[in-house]
């Protein structure tokens, strides 16, 4: 019984550098966070108060790419949109929203995508690990 046994000699020579992997993540966390940003902007679009288009377009990524910040060291993002008004846009409950939109979008946009969010800042630090 002992022959159908092969005794094999491997030495494995491991090396981690843990800087440089916690590094590599928190690049991919932070790319993960503004790739989330920009999803939920995306999403946020039909909920958004529209009468001529300019708060929509301020919050699209493709229009305004600084629409969406990353802070890299504290792995933290932001994201809004630039006009005057968009904060009592947002805030206001009472407004009326004729054509389209809705008080709260961003907010209600942000909760109803947290897995998403989640997930798409978790593909990227799993992409990261692979390499």
């Amino acid at each position: 019984m002992a022959d159908r046994f092969i005794d094999i000699d491997v030495k494995l020579d491991l090396h981690i550098d843990p800087d440089a992997l916690i590094a590599e993540v928190n690049q991919a966390a932070g790319r993960g966070l503004y790739l989330a940003a920009e999803h939920v902007l995306t999403t946020a679009a039909p909920r958004t108060p529209w009468e001529s288009g300019d708060l929509q377009r301020s919050g699209d990524p493709r229009e305004r790419p600084g629409s969406v910040a990353v802070d890299h060291g504290r792995l933290q993002a932001a994201l809004g949109y630039d006009t005057p008004y968009a904060a009592r846009q947002h805030e206001e409950l009472d407004w009326n929203h004729p054509i389209m939109g809705e008080p709260k979008w961003l907010e209600k946009t942000l909760r109803d995508e947290a897995d998403n969010v989640k997930a798409i800042v978790a593909k990227q630090i799993r992409r990261a690990l692979r390499s």
